[in-house]
């Protein structure tokens, strides 16, 4: 963690997981093979950790509960869908630690795709990919996502593209997606502040199935 022009950034490592590759005797490339497949039902959820959680209780209890915090971690810090383990087992125990904070913002990776969702005081912006783009799951899609384009599979580097963020004095901030092959779209902190009903993005011509 570290302080910037008075915001407490954190980067949280949230993609721990139970062993379940040396009973098997996996090669490592045989264990990245399995957690790079969306519904592999061997592997284990991601989750904080003990260790992780205790780390970020110490490190919360030396900042005051008026100052911006903004996390940075690979999976969402909340439960979307488990089959395809978008998912934090333990987010119920970070976000406890996080509400008597004033603003928290979550940017996570991991999905690979336009994600926007809110819960209580804690705000989240899921992150493109400059690779390729995951499918939005068959359910458990945040209220509040406005989803992208469906990208066009003969098209290698549609629904993929890179990102930027503008805080705010309050800690919250504007995400700027930026689509390789598409429109930029930006989701407003009054998005989110308004649960909704301010600057909403604009909808998807061709959504998701």
């Amino acid at each position: 963690s570290f302080v910037h022009k008075g915001v407490h950034f954190i980067v949280l490592m949230s993609v721990n997981e139970k062993d379940f590759w040396t009973d098997r005797k996996m090669t490592p490339m045989e264990r990245m093979l399995t957690v790079a497949q969306l519904d592999n039902p061997i592997q284990s959820r991601f989750e904080v950790g003990e260790e992780g959680r205790e780390w970020l209780r110490r490190d919360l209890a030396k900042v005051s509960k008026d100052t911006p915090i903004i996390i940075f971690s690979h999976s969402p810090l909340y439960k979307y869908y488990r089959p395809w383990n978008f998912w934090t087992e333990d987010a119920e125990a970070i976000h406890e630690m996080l509400f008597p904070f004033k603003s928290v913002t979550v940017i996570h990776g991991h999905t690979h795709q336009l994600l926007t969702h809110r819960i209580q005081n804690i705000h989240f912006h899921g992150m493109l990919s400059t690779a390729w783009p995951w499918p939005y799951a068959p359910e458990g899609l945040p209220r509040l996502t406005v989803p992208m384009e469906r990208p066009d599979p003969f098209d290698e580097a549609d629904g993929t593209g890179w990102g930027t963020v503008d805080v705010h004095r309050d800690g919250y901030v504007d995400k700027h997606y930026n689509l390789w092959s598409r429109n930029p779209i930006t989701v407003a902190k009054a998005y989110l502040e308004s649960w909704g009903k301010e600057a909403i993005p604009p909808a998807p011509e061709f959504p998701p199935y």
